[in-house]
């Protein structure tokens, strides 16, 4: 019916004009061109409503399975009388070294990690998707999607899409987010939905098991800031064999998820715990770049994990103090730091953190176990031959640990918050400052 519409339109102008140049035939001819124009692109009547999210609707920014695996963890917690401290709860008598056993004894916990994953990857972020409806719009036309946490959409990210839908990921926790999308002059309303509270999965491309250390509640009623500090896997642009163990490195880092590490996470300083030789001889950032000269590298070769932190060299607890330096000034220059898979000296560096932030002692357990969706199994209650699972060895060192100027003490005592054994150990360990604690947490932590 439009096309015999046109056609009626072209044979009653031929007609007009045929009969009287008074009407101004150009003139009408133009016009009706840019009447089918308008009816080809759409613009004619036009309306754009937003469908999904629903309007201030909680989104999940995380894949089932480890939604699923954290809500039992938070459920089964609320049976714990003061979970920022270390406590029986999560102790498995048959798996742990005879030295936790002397001070715990229950074992009330009935979540595996293990039941909670497959064979398949789910490290990464839960893709999200907008979509909005089109009224008197053409199909195929390109739409531009604002989306930012200010209500004004001030601080907003401009998306296209040539579909009803758009779709996005690596979303902050625990954040509202405004959005609305546009055709020419044609603009929905602004709508918004807000994100899941606590733990952020990041996607980028091969890069492993990156999270993002902020967004977890902590003790007192604050929130570690999100956007500052990364743990995650190597960054291997190009693949390598280690000349010392003979391990293969593989290529995990392309020109894209590069960029996404520079541009998109602000990464000013990577802290890698491999080796010399895992680490191909590196002696600057793999971020680093003619365009990106600002981003710095601090290598930490000797860096343990788990309670072999403790048998560390001097030298290497300084690495530690200038890390955690740089976390205080994190604002400034956000961190990425990472060993080989990002499980074990990575999650070891991401325990004490979390920990001298005021993390409760479950998120702090469901922040290494997390390390298991990205392929590296890493449950809290194994301890194996092998010397794999040493996460009770961690938690059996602290509850042990004897001061170091004072023998006659452990940094553990009964009661005593996980904050405030792991700030001692890093004053007397690391070698930092009271001061240095206090600018940490107070660089780190928000509202």
């Amino acid at each position: 019916m439009k096309n015999n519409s046109k056609f009626m339109c072209v044979l009653s102008l031929t007609f007009l004009c045929s009969i009287s140049s008074l009407l101004g035939c150009s003139k009408i001819s133009d016009t009706i061109d840019n009447l089918n124009s308008k009816e080809a692109s759409g613009d004619t009547n036009g309306a754009i409503s937003l469908t999904f999210p629903i309007n201030d609707e909680r989104v999940h920014i995380l894949k089932p399975r480890v939604l699923s695996y954290i809500y039992a963890m938070h459920e089964q917690a609320k049976d714990i009388e003061n979970d920022y401290i270390l406590h029986d709860f999560y102790v498995h008598a048959p798996d742990t070294e005879p030295r936790a056993g002397e001070v715990f004894s229950n074992d009330r916990d009935l979540i595996r990690i293990k039941d909670y994953t497959t064979s398949l990857i789910e490290e990464k972020s839960k893709v999200v998707t907008l979509a909005y409806d089109t009224k008197g719009i053409a199909t195929g036309s390109t739409f531009n999607i604002k989306l930012g946490t200010k209500a004004d959409l001030s601080d907003a990210k401009e998306l296209s899409s040539n579909k009803n839908f758009v779709t996005v990921d690596n979303l902050l926790a625990n954040t509202k987010y405004y959005w609305q999308v546009s055709y020419n002059d044609t603009k929905s309303e602004v709508a918004s939905f807000i994100t899941d509270d606590g733990f952020r999965m990041i996607s980028n491309g091969g890069v492993a098991n990156i999270r993002d250390m902020g967004g977890r509640p902590v003790y007192g009623g604050k929130h570690i800031k999100q956007g500052l500090i990364y743990r995650g896997g190597e960054l291997v642009e190009e693949k390598y064999k280690d000349t010392k163990s003979g391990a293969t490195h593989y290529k995990s880092m392309d020109t894209i998820s590069k960029a996404y590490l520079q541009d998109e996470l602000g990464i000013k300083l990577e802290i890698d715990f491999r080796g010399i030789e895992e680490s191909n001889f590196m002696d600057k950032s793999a971020l680093y770049d003619d365009k990106h000269k600002d981003i710095d590298y601090l290598h930490i070769p000797q860096m343990a994990g788990y309670d072999y932190i403790f048998n560390m060299n001097s030298e290497t607890w300084e690495g530690v103090k200038d890390m955690f330096l740089a976390f205080k000034n994190a604002n400034d220059k956000p961190v990425y730091f990472h060993c080989w898979g990002g499980a074990d000296r990575t999650g070891t560096t991401g325990f004490l953190l979390g920990a001298l932030l005021g993390m409760s002692y479950t998120d702090l357990i469901i922040d290494f176990e997390l390390t298991s969706y990205s392929g590296n199994y890493r449950p809290h209650n194994i301890i194996d031959s092998k010397k794999i699972y040493r996460f009770p060895s961690l938690i059996a060192a602290l509850l042990t640990l004897k001061k170091k100027n004072d023998s006659s003490s452990t940094y553990f005592a009964i009661n005593k918050p996980i904050s405030t054994i792991v700030e001692e150990i890093l004053i007397d360990y690391a070698g930092l400052t009271s001061q240095d604690i206090s600018d940490i947490r107070t660089n780190l932590l928000e509202d």
